[in-house]
């Protein structure tokens, strides 16, 4: 190598060498995850690895005779194809699918981190691997929603190009990427959702207001939604949709189902506890775009905005606070970016470099500090709140002592995605959320939840008449909930440490 190209390439090699250093290191943090949590702390997991593997055998069936009292039972949308196609040579690289899939989990966690850098490189914001390093220094839950088998990891990486698009006015690209969005996602509006605030900020910081990003947006979601391989019940799926996030608001004593607990908004000391850095960034962004306003691009005006939205829709339902965060860290990268070269003039008290060597440390403090304390949350999190498969031994049971598709009943919706995966051979009751029994048949819908909170003694005579089954499975530590199951007629035919299954006639 000559000595006139030896300089450039040790240049470009120390650039790259830190962001590579950072994603390797998300790489080892979701990695070792994986690879050695006994279980899934999300159990819904569980349900995305089966239904991906079997993508080549079902095609695009409408039936879903796994949830006998849901609309899924013959109105079947899969509201999360991409994300589950995508996942589908993943989940089929061995017998068990949940390898695979933890797997292509790891790889989009760490590609959603390599898209939010590479965003920020793009946009010239300064330290961009401290920026990218941020979200996770805001909250244990955002680690371990960035790490779980779930579609809305898919939605972070397409949102990180959306934010790209955004800032670059590119409303061509945004309408094909609501149509991505309205074939991988449960939400096919998030883009939408934040091109919205996004040009009112870009409006409000001196930019032309300009709604065509915002109307691309909302039409490639309308058209992805219309043009779906499971339309028209793509849209029976979005009101289902809207249906749940009302029962969440309303809370379980008011809807009389409990959903969900990301469903259900947060108590502000619950709140910080879990987010501490997130509220501290929230609450000081809107200052920061206030008294910078002279300063700030239109497009970090239009990021700030986006964020303080996105955090009120977390405040209202904490399942979106992977997208406050991403886009509160976003925010304050691009305030950095436009007020650090008037802070640093010379004759400012910034400019001296032992006062900026002093920030950058304690910046770098504060990063790890959080970051640490996130890492314990995290730690609780995939261990103690992530146990192993409660019903192999009940499935393996069910699978030699009953017919093929009888009906067992689940009292807990929260069980089935593991009873789909080690039993799929029988068919259950409700799956993944109550919303879809309650929209097929409330009566049985509301009779099933007064059962499952023990409202109403079990009876064998109701169980068989009103659900048509002979068996029920519930998680051992469950089944002390319910004394008349030690009395006749019912008797436990199965049990063992994790779980029970008992028969009646």
């Amino acid at each position: 190598m000559s000595p006139q190209r030896r300089p450039a390439w040790t240049a470009r090699l120390k650039a790259w060498a830190a962001p590579a250093l950072f994603l390797f290191y998300a790489l080892l943090l979701f990695g070792g995850t994986a690879l050695f949590q006994r279980g899934l702390f999300e159990r819904d997991g569980y349900f995305h690895a089966r239904l991906a593997a079997m993508m080549p055998t079902r095609g695009l069936s409408r039936a879903f005779p796994w949830t006998q009292l849901s609309t899924w039972r013959e109105q079947f949308c899969d509201k999360e194809f991409l994300y589950h196609l995508a996942m589908a040579p993943f989940a089929r690289l061995g017998d068990d699918p949940i390898l695979g899939a933890r797997i292509f989990g790891v790889l989009l966690s760490v590609a959603v981190l390599a898209a939010f850098y590479a965003v920020l490189r793009a946009h010239r914001v300064r330290f961009p691997v401290f920026f990218a390093a941020l979200p996770l220094a805001t909250g244990g839950l955002f680690i371990a929603r960035l790490g779980m088998i779930r579609s809305h990891v898919l939605s972070m990486l397409l949102l990180m190009l959306g934010l790209h698009f955004l800032l670059e006015r590119r409303w061509r690209p945004l309408l094909l990427l609501g149509f991505v969005y309205a074939w991988s996602y449960t939400v096919p509006f998030v883009l939408l959702l934040t091109a919205a605030p996004f040009a009112l900020g870009w409006w409000a910081g001196g930019g032309r207001l300009d709604l065509r990003p915002s109307a691309a947006a909302g039409l490639g979601s309308v058209l992805g939604l219309a043009i779906h391989p499971y339309s028209p019940l793509t849209l029976e799926t979005f009101l289902t949709y809207i249906q749940v996030f009302r029962l969440g608001l309303q809370g379980s004593a008011a809807s009389g189902f409990e959903l969900g607990n990301e469903l259900y908004p947060y108590s502000w000391p619950v709140f910080f506890d879990i987010y501490p850095l997130l509220l501290i960034l929230v609450a000081g962004l809107p200052i920061a775009l206030v008294l910078g306003r002279k300063r700030l691009a239109p497009g970090t005006v239009g990021m700030g905005a986006a964020a303080l939205f996105w955090f009120g829709m977390t405040a209202a339902s904490p399942r979106f606070a992977e997208y406050s965060a991403l886009l509160v860290c976003a925010a304050w990268a691009l305030v950095a970016r436009d007020l650090g070269p008037l802070l640093e003039r010379p004759g400012t008290w910034i400019a001296r470099r032992s006062v900026r060597l002093a920030g950058a440390g304690l910046a770098l403090a504060v990063l790890a500090g959080f970051h640490v304390r996130s890492l314990d949350f995290y730690r609780v999190y995939q261990t103690e709140a992530a146990p192993p498969r409660f019903f192999t031994g009940a499935c393996a049971w069910m699978a030699q002592h009953l017919p093929p598709g009888e009906t067992v009943i689940n009292l807990f919706w929260d069980d089935f995605p593991e009873l789909f995966y080690d039993g799929a051979r029988q068919t259950y009751l409700w799956g993944l959320d109550p919303t879809y029994s309650l929209r097929d048949d409330p009566a049985r819908a509301k009779l099933l939840e007064r059962l499952r909170r023990h409202d109403a003694p079990l009876d064998a005579q109701v169980l068989k008449t009103e659900f048509r089954a002979r068996h029920l499975v519930l998680r051992a530590n469950r089944a002390g909930r319910y004394p008349e199951l030690n009395l006749a007629p019912f008797r436990a035919v199965y049990r063992d440490e994790r779980a029970v299954v008992f028969a009646w006639e």
